[in-house]
């Protein structure tokens, strides 16, 4: 049965100041039942708490794959970082939300998959209309446009467990590269990297607590999306995240539990490189990669990494990245 957590992570005490690639439409299989919200079991853990900050991590289980979202508690409220995709999850986190008793301030999305922003309507409702919603312009366009079709693809699957296009909420405050902004007393820094495992990752950096929130940048132990042929300039993206935040202590993902940085930016750069040298062999010869080819490669990715987990709305994610990581060298080949 798919579990649902709700998590409180130590902080400490602070005072805080504040070329896209081309469109890949996905051919996903049939729709998946909706889940209910009864299903779901409460569980929850509280680790520890600082006097003036504390970092809410919850996140929802199979059946699809995990995915985390945050909140920032304040004296004043709440910061949401991400909203999940089910609706019926984001109820659930709301449901453990509102046992803190404190009012939602703003909601941070950190890129425009469907699976960050999906429990919007749900998070906006209970907050009221007025409630700011944070992205980069990248994602206020993807969301309102779906060019990549995500949107549809994720309403026809999911059916009521997923907003209709007209029922998500578009933000309406855009943030841009290095704005830094104060929300409850909590100042907080947005870092645009465009074109990774997404059109564009909007981090969301807390300075003097050496924290980050980096969505998709890093996914542990899953399957990462790469078929937007994205690769080498995400790996840029982590070695100057390396370069640029030498003593940032935390990392808060968007499909893994919260941990030290460069554990988890090493392990992303070694699963990424390790995928475009397979791809890169098998293009020498004919500059394709053909079936067999795709299955070998397929065959090793998940003998060097057994463990990684792959979402049930994406069946054949590694075959479809290879095909996008093929792509991407033929360009930058060509």
């Amino acid at each position: 049965m798919k579990r649902s957590y709700f998590n409180f992570l130590p902080t400490k005490t602070i005072l805080l100041t504040m070329s896209l690639a081309g469109t890949i439409m996905l051919s996903l299989s049939q729709p998946f039942n909706p889940i209910s919200a009864q299903s779901i079991p409460t569980v929850a853990q509280t680790e520890s708490k600082s006097e003036n900050i504390t970092i809410h991590n919850y996140y929802t289980s199979p059946p699809f794959e995990e995915i985390y979202y945050y909140a920032i508690e304040t004296d004043e409220g709440l910061i949401l970082i991400d909203t999940g995709r089910l609706l019926s999850q984001a109820r659930y986190a709301l449901e453990e939300l509102q046992q803190l008793e404190k009012p939602i301030l703003a909601i941070l999305i950190t890129h425009p998959h469907t699976d960050h922003f999906g429990g919007l309507p749900v998070f906006v409702e209970a907050a009221g209309d007025d409630v700011p919603i944070y992205a980069s312009q990248i994602t206020y366009d993807s969301i309102e446009n779906d060019k990549r079709g995500y949107i549809e693809n994720r309403n026809e699957q999911l059916g009521q467990d997923f907003p209709d296009p007209d029922e998500i909420p578009l933000p309406d405050f855009i943030v841009e590269d290095g704005q830094e902004f104060s929300i409850g007393g909590i100042n907080i820094i947005a870092y645009d990297f465009p074109t990774n495992e997404s059109d564009t990752t909007t981090t969301y950096y807390l300075p003097e607590e050496e924290v980050m929130f980096v969505g998709d940048l890093v996914n542990g132990e899953k399957t990462p999306g790469l078929f937007e042929g994205n690769t080498s300039n995400w790996l840029n993206t982590l070695r100057a995240i390396q370069q640029r935040f030498p003593d940032l202590e935390r990392v808060y993902p968007g499909h893994t539990e919260p941990d030290r940085p460069n554990r988890l930016i090493e392990a992303q750069i070694d699963y990424i490189q390790t995928f475009q040298n397979l791809v890169s062999q098998a293009l020498e010869n004919d500059e394709v990669v053909d079936e067999e080819e795709k299955r070998n490669i397929a065959d090793e990715i998940e003998r060097l990494y057994p463990d990684y987990e792959t979402s049930l709305l994406l069946p054949g994610l590694i075959e479809i990245n290879i095909d996008g990581v093929a792509e991407e060298l033929q360009g930058e080949g060509n």
